[in-house]
């Protein structure tokens, strides 16, 4: 039994945190609230479960935040200058994402190259590849029916999309040799070498995932405020790996799961939902969290510890 509340102890933190948020106010416990918790989280979700892909292979990509504002800028100026239809541009947006992802991942696998040092230098590149595209000023004028996908219509639909894609990538990584190959190639990157796994091409694909989340997620976020701005996106991708990290992933790589991941987002917005709420100061807010934030984590380490799940 402590083996399993260990491994899934994201889920249980999250539910215990929302049970005693909404005893603590009848606010938060509402559905209208709850409901906007949902889809407030759905684009950090999403990132998250595509920085995953890269966490588990022990890389990083500190990209996505500066990818997101990208492709929602190329996506929304395609639909806004050029008239290309809605679902195009969307699916153009996730394109310039996934080739940002694959860039990356090329750098780093074939041109040995820290992920680190690649992926800030893919921030800064995108973001001012972003504001340069855009001439530094939002790219408004968005087709109505474009506000769908941020949840116009409702906010079972980004909600929908942040767990189906948890879904699809929670299958991927238990039931395809793919998924396998990503722990593998985390947990000791010479041996899953010597087993004959395509290490270089396991984790271009991650970053290419990342960079396809990130993208779609930029997309979202443009849809969601109507704007597709350059600036759009800033901190994100602190957002997604603290939402990994406090879902159990390793940093050294070849442990974590998608709907851990998502769990994560979830208590980062849950807190700050409740904050917002209680009508903290913002700058208190920011204590407050980072210290829960970090509390969580701790709290995570020390029972999969004892359970055996984490060794020092």
């Amino acid at each position: 039994m402590g083996s399993f509340i260990a491994k899934h102890s994201p889920l249980f933190i999250l539910a215990a945190l929302c049970i005693l948020l909404a005893l603590a106010s009848p606010v938060f416990r509402s559905s209208g609230n709850l409901q906007g918790v949902a889809q407030r989280t759905a684009v950090v979700g999403i990132m998250a479960v595509g920085q995953l892909a890269v966490i588990l292979t022990a890389g990083i990509d500190l990209s996505v935040g500066s990818i997101a504002a990208l492709s929602g800028v190329i996506g929304c100026m395609a639909m806004v200058d050029h008239q290309v239809p809605m679902f195009p541009g969307i699916l153009l947006g996730t394109a310039i994402g996934l080739l940002c992802g694959v860039i990356n991942g090329a750098l780093v696998a074939k041109g040995r190259i820290p992920p680190f040092i690649v992926t800030l230098g893919m921030m800064m590149a995108a973001r001012g590849l972003a504001l340069t595209l855009s001439g530094a000023t939002p790219i408004f004028g968005l087709p109505g029916s474009f506000a769908w996908l941020g949840g116009a219509r409702g906010w079972w639909l980004p909600a929908g999309l942040m767990f189906g894609t948890a879904a699809c990538f929670a299958f991927i990584l238990k039931y395809t040799r793919f998924g396998r190959s990503l722990y593998a190639v985390g947990g000791n990157r010479e041996a899953a070498r010597l087993s004959g796994l395509p290490v270089d091409r396991v984790r271009i694909i991650a970053f290419a995932l990342s960079g396809a989340a990130a993208g779609f997620g930029g997309m979202m976020l443009a849809s969601r405020t109507s704007v597709a701005s350059p600036t759009a996106g800033e901190m994100y991708e602190l957002n997604a790996i603290a939402a990994c990290v406090i879902g159990g992933a390793s940093l050294t790589g070849g442990e974590g799961g998608a709907f851990a991941a998502i769990a994560g987002a979830l208590i980062m917005t849950v807190l700050q939902n409740f904050c917002n709420l209680q009508d903290i100061n913002v700058h208190w807010q920011q204590i407050l969290v980072g210290a829960l934030l970090v509390a969580l984590v701790y709290y995570d380490n020390r029972r999969k510890r004892k359970s055996g799940l984490l060794r020092d």
